[in-house]
């Protein structure tokens, strides 16, 4: 049968964890180690997932049927055949069994996230992936032998969701008004307000907040498992309506409604907002690894066009100016995909610990907000201006482009805004001093470093970083520098990691990686390493994206 859609998407055919050299090196950095599953995956992604997201978007998006033929109450979310056999075949791929059941660290989650990255289909395995983690981890042995063993199962494995936001408080979960109340039988929810419910009417159960005892404050909320259904067989839950949204049209995102629902406590409920915080690191981490794999399928997409289509008499990659944009570009990406990862690598090795936690998990918890920020701007912009390389084209529909600019914008709203990320960031430096290991931890890379000169540069700001942080966090009006400090941070994190994966991957006599590090702390620092022409005329750090896809006619 005919299939013409590589004259749409010009990146069909590519394995995006094989193929993408920026990835090998920061894995191999981080010392991951992927397997033959993670390489179908990246093959997969690429030849079936990215057109039929495409198709789901524009015309098979999720439905609701509140009714059956038989006049019962369903909530029924119904998807495409294909729609479902995506999300079954990437759940045999492991990016969410593998890591919840312990086969696997979350790392192995967090990597598969990165190559998948739509924002729709991955929302799905994301909040499937939250939910077996609070299971797992703070439910008590009943729940675990219930509901977990559902959620790691090879064959026709549960989904999940969260359920934490309503209509009068979004991030203020304080301010929740869904109750929970113990009675002889067990725990029942009631409530009208959870407004931003994504995989509803397809997760087989959810993670709920809920107030345990009344008044206003996060200390009031203990965290829930809530069933879809009971033991009966009857609805536990409703779905008053899906919403209509700009991007992520594969997952469903409705309101829900508890009445009487049954639910089950996970762990202490006087620590629950601390268990539904953790929980919410993992999607957290996740907006930011899939902003950058938005982001790199863009960017891929619009390199190899750029080596196709001619203009003024060359391939429009040879025009300077926009090779500048390409590398520049491409050194935000890496910078922003160090950086993600390297936050799901200390959250990875660190999500074992139970409030009130180490310093490694408040750490790592700092590392997330910095890097959802980082990334979903970064994503954002290069998403925008891939469009842009593409002309005309890039702004139509018809097309993928566009789709990813859609999908890239969500990722800065969801599980907190970028004010959010950035004030819960200064009370995790504040309260716990999380950036004292940071900095500690950025020295010792930098103290590996092979080369004096960079040695010295990335020093000196380190230090002088440490230095300002310091007087801002020591000041009244930190809260209004939030942003700026988290900035200041992620782009000299940021920089570090630029250095300590090209380092640790360099071989031989070719330097041209060492542009992309040397041009991002021009960018961000006015540091001029090499001449700054040499920074934005040399295109091989670019090449590996155009390997195999080269093509004479236009």
């Amino acid at each position: 049968m005919r299939n013409d859609f590589g004259k749409l998407f010009l990146s069909r055919g590519v394995n995006y964890y094989t193929e993408d050299v920026p990835l090998s090196y920061v894995i191999d950095f981080l010392g991951f180690t992927g397997d033959k599953d993670m390489k179908e995956l990246g093959s997969f992604v690429s030849e079936h997932l990215i057109e039929s997201a495409d198709f789901i978007d524009h015309w098979a998006k999720p439905r609701l049927y509140t009714w059956g033929i038989e006049g019962k109450r369903i909530d029924y979310v119904r998807i495409s055949p294909d729609h479902e056999y995506m999300i079954s075949k990437l759940q045999k791929l492991g990016s969410v069994r593998k890591s919840a059941s312990g086969e696997h660290p979350w790392m192995y989650h967090f990597i598969s996230g990165y190559l998948i990255s739509d924002s729709g289909i991955f929302c799905t395995l994301t909040l499937t992936a939250q939910t077996a983690y609070a299971i797992g981890k703070y439910g008590d042995r009943s729940i675990r032998e219930k509901y977990f063993s559902k959620y790691i199962s090879h064959d026709n494995p549960w989904l999940g969701a969260t359920f934490y936001s309503e209509t009068q408080g979004g991030s203020d979960l304080g301010a929740n008004n869904t109750t929970a109340e113990e009675k002889e039988t067990g725990w029942i929810i009631n409530g009208a307000d959870k407004y931003f419910a994504s995989d509803a009417g397809l997760a087989d159960g959810a993670i709920v907040t809920a107030k345990f005892r009344p008044g206003y404050g996060v200390k009031n909320i203990a965290l829930f498992f809530v069933p879809a259904f009971k033991d009966d067989g009857s609805m536990n839950y409703s779905i008053r309506r899906l919403k209509e949204k700009l991007g992520t049209i594969a997952v469903p995102t409705g309101e829900v409604e508890f009445h009487d629902s049954t639910g089950y406590l996970l762990g202490d409920s006087r620590k629950g907002i601390y268990y539904g915080m953790e929980v919410l690191t993992i999607s957290r981490l996740d907006d930011a690894i899939a902003a950058v794999g938005i982001a790199r399928k863009s960017l891929w997409e619009a390199y190899i066009y750029a080596n196709r289509r001619s203009t003024f008499g060359k391939k429009i990659i040879d025009h300077p100016l926009l090779l500048r944009d390409f590398l520049e570009m491409e050194s935000e990406l890496e910078a922003s995909l160090y950086l993600s990862l390297y936050a799901a690598s200390r959250f990875s090795t660190s999500c074992s610990d139970v409030p009130p936690y180490t310093d490694d998990y408040h750490y790592a918890r700092l590392l997330s907000h910095i890097s959802k920020n980082m990334a979903s701007s970064t994503s954002s912009e290069i998403t925008r201006y891939s469009m842009e390389i593409f002309g005309g084209n890039g702004f139509l529909e018809e097309f993928p482009v566009a789709k990813f600019h859609r999908d890239a914008l969500v990722t800065s709203i969801w599980e907190g805004t970028s004010n959010i990320q950035a004030l819960d960031m200064i009370e995790v430096m504040k309260r716990k001093n999380a950036h004292s290991l940071l900095f500690d931890d950025l020295s010792q890379m930098i103290g590996k470093m092979n080369n004096k000169t960079v040695q010295d540069s990335l020093g000196s700001l380190l230090e002088k970083t440490r230095k300002n942080i310091g007087e801002i966090i020591g000041s009244e009006n930190v809260e209004v520098q939030a942003k700026e400090i988290l900035k200041i941070l992620g782009t000299l994190i940021s920089a570090v990691l630029m250095y300590a994966v090209t380092f640790s991957a360099s071989s031989g006599n070719d330097t041209s990686r060492f542009n992309l590090p040397d041009l991002y702390l021009y960018r961000h620092f006015s540091i001029e390493i090499r001449p700054s022409l040499e920074l934005i005329t040399d295109k091989k750090p670019l090449v590996w994206m155009n390997a195999g896809k080269i093509k004479t006619d236009d």
